[in-house]
């Protein structure tokens, strides 16, 4: 097991135990998990919004993702570079993953990774950026069941409580979605696999960190995998990959979306570096509440009675979680 499935995450994966946390008095704000979390959350919110807006400014929603994640990743490797990032990365490792290792798990998180943002990107102009951003609040409640499974978190009751309590803030949330056209019922089920993918990738990440690597190069090496399979897959199915038309609106969204992609992402690695896949996973709980609150002021996306239980199902869940897994962190 790495340092980051144990209950205090107090050790960094890959490097054998060896280097600990700075404490919170060392720290600076984007090393606080809380912060960490905030961030990452709100700004995946945002992008359910802009896969909305996408179509409306002349985009088809997986092209606007291929490029801005591409963008997103010039970025990141820019600005770590000019930070002198390149001249740090080495000190004080003493060793490191084989590059075969390093590439196969670059490139099966990639491909959990793209996977749940084309199914968003995709989904959100049939069924509501507030529809997808709340699929987002499901992976706590899940990465706390695979953990358990695979032994990487132990049982507590509490806990336990909080996932049946997410598993039926998920069945109301499929009743939402059944009352939609047929057409939207088919994208509102194929989004509510969002969570399982977001899930598994957070399992993993943690199962089979490399050792030795560091967050930055991580991110990089997913988003640099996501990029060429949307490229291929834009490219099979005939999908336009420009806007259709170089509008001021068109470029803007471009723009903002790639800035928020490099910052999330930049982000998305360190903090389950920081503070281990469950609470990782509760950026889709941030994701959720920006997502349907700016869903109804910016797209006036009413919530239904369905969709308001699932919320408080869900919420209550969390609470649960987070509650549980506190005593547990307690106890060791």
């Amino acid at each position: 097991m790495t340092g980051m499935a144990r209950q205090k995450f107090q050790t960094e994966p890959g490097t054998g135990g060896k280097r600990q946390r700075r404490t919170s008095g060392g720290q600076n704000l984007l090393e606080l998990p809380l912060v960490l979390l905030l961030i990452v959350g709100a700004f995946l919110g945002i992008s359910t919004l802009f896969a909305k807006a996408a179509p409306e400014l002349g985009w088809h929603p997986v092209a606007l993702l291929q490029w801005s994640i591409l963008g997103g990743a010039v970025g990141l490797f820019t600005a770590t570079r000019l930070a002198g990032f390149k001249s740090r990365r080495n000190q004080g490792r003493t060793d490191k993953a084989p590059l075969r290792q390093l590439l196969v798990y670059v490139f099966i998180t990639g491909i959990l990774f793209i996977l749940p943002n084309m199914i968003a990107v995709a989904a959100a102009p049939k069924v509501g950026a507030g529809f997808v951003a709340l699929c987002y609040a499901f992976p706590l409640v899940l990465t706390y069941a695979f953990a358990v499974v695979l032994r990487l978190q132990r049982f507590q009751l509490l806990m336990a409580g909080g996932v049946l309590s997410g598993v039926a803030g998920g069945v109301l949330l499929a009743i939402s979605g059944a009352q939609l056209s047929a057409e939207a019922s088919f994208w509102s089920a194929l989004a509510l696999s969002i969570p399982f993918f977001l899930a598994a990738g957070n399992i993993y990440r943690t199962l089979k960190w490399p050792k030795g690597a560091k967050p930055v190069d991580l991110a990089l090496g997913m988003m640099a995998i996501g990029f060429l399979a949307l490229a291929a897959f834009t490219a099979s199915w005939g999908i336009p990959v420009i806007p259709t038309a170089w509008t001021t609106q068109a470029v803007t969204l471009l723009a903002a979306q790639t800035a928020i992609f490099g910052l999330q992402y930049g982000l998305y690695f360190r903090l389950q570096q920081t503070a281990g896949p469950v609470y990782l996973s509760q950026i889709g709980s941030v994701a959720a509440v920006v997502g349907l609150v700016l869903g109804y002021l910016v797209f006036n996306e009413v919530p239904n009675a369905a969709k308001i239980s699932a919320v408080a199902f869900v919420g209550i869940g969390i609470v649960l979680v987070t509650i549980g897994q506190r005593r547990l962190m307690a106890k060791a």
